[in-house]
């Protein structure tokens, strides 16, 4: 298979950042000069900006709730997920839920709304192109409205004009958009932890661990409460919950066929399986497929939020092509070969109730 388009040096560089960061990758003189002197200026500018003064700013009782779920680190934790099953439950409780997203990638910097007329009436790739790809998928997987913009104030303030009746607000990352007011935030963490522990770009830390004493919760994602606190170095306490994530089964695209795990195992015993994605970490989607007993005759790992070029499918000559939804909303027209891997979300119930608590509203 050709490799993939886009930007090369771009992918080459996250690859060599993300060995260093989580696999212990040594860093090399003359790099690590380079990283050190940029997690410097990271320090100075913290410093010079108040940092403390904005997170202790930004945290204050908001109509409607606000709950930030967003990383300490970069890479991809496994936000996304935990933004999906926040909304479905809200949803299935008749708790009104709105979602907000940066909308990476999309060309128009300006707040905009994604509604389910939307979605029915336009194109994918038109849509992506507008909103973002997470946005698409977010709107797609909810059913909630999405507001979309670099300035997720802005976002969550036209959200809010366009659907008064809103209980909660849920932004999709934003953790340290400090101009976003927020009243709950919830950081997630999978098995990688704090990786090594350093700010960027010398580490994946995008604040220091202290900030972890001001967050109403932290999640484990796939990981003991217990092993995170000792890869981050710190004690639990009441507000970490460990959350499983499991991968459920698999939705052909073309035609939303549905196949559980057991079903897609028997149907595919005999055929090449090949899967390819654009997460912050790809290894999640291979090591679930491979977990539930999948052989994988290709694993493809793609720059986070990788554009695909119209053709990307027909470059691989297996049988059976494997993404994620966030992926499959830019490969439209869909190749009959392709089948997203369908996420499914256990919440805690302790931490639904704090939820519950905070808003004001019985979800029972």
């Amino acid at each position: 298979m050709s490799k993939p388009s886009g930007n090369p040096w771009r992918a080459r560089l996250e690859e060599r950042l993300l060995g260093i960061w989580y696999q212990g990758q040594p860093t090399g003189f003359w790099l690590a000069i380079a990283l050190n002197g940029l997690t410097l200026l990271h320090r100075l500018a913290r410093f010079l900006s108040q940092q403390s003064t904005k997170v202790t700013q930004s945290k204050t009782r908001t109509q409607p709730a606000v709950l930030v779920i967003g990383n300490l680190i970069a890479g991809g934790a496994g936000k996304t997920p935990i933004v999906m099953a926040v909304c479905q439950h809200c949803a299935q409780r008749d708790v009104r839920v709105g979602v907000v997203s940066r909308g990476y990638g999309r060309r128009n910097q300006l707040p905009c709304l994604l509604n389910q007329t939307m979605l029915a009436s336009q194109s994918l790739d038109q849509l992506v192109e507008q909103f973002g790809d997470e946005p698409v998928f977010l709107a797609q997987q909810t059913g909630c409205p999405v507001a979309v913009g670099q300035n997720r104030q802005a976002a969550v303030d036209l959200l809010c004009a366009h659907h008064p009746d809103l209980q909660l607000v849920v932004s999709d990352d934003g953790l340290q958009h400090h101009r976003l007011r927020r009243s709950l935030e919830w950081v997630v963490f999978d098995r990688r932890g704090q990786g090594n522990g350093r700010l960027l770009p010398a580490g994946p830390l995008r604040e220091p661990s202290q900030r972890l004493g001001h967050v109403d919760a932290v999640l484990a994602s796939n990981v003991e409460v217990s092993a995170l606190a000792d890869m981050l170095q710190t004690s639990a306490g009441p507000h970490w919950h460990a959350v499983q994530v499991r991968l459920s089964g698999f939705t052909q695209p073309a035609t939303q066929e549905h196949l559980n795990c057991e079903q897609a195992l028997a149907r595919w015993r005999n055929k090449g399986v090949a899967a390819f994605t654009g997460l912050g970490n790809p290894d999640k989607l291979f090591s679930a497929l491979r977990t539930i007993g999948l052989s994988l005759a290709r694993s493809q790992p793609l720059p986070d939020h990788f554009q695909y070029p119209a053709d990307y499918c027909k470059a691989f000559t297996e049988d059976v092509l494997i993404t994620t939804g966030k992926d499959a909303v830019k490969l439209a027209p869909y190749d009959p070969r392709l089948w997203v891997a369908n996420i499914e979300v256990e919440l805690p119930a302790a931490l639904t109730q704090a939820l519950e608590d905070h808003i004001g509203h019985s979800i029972d």
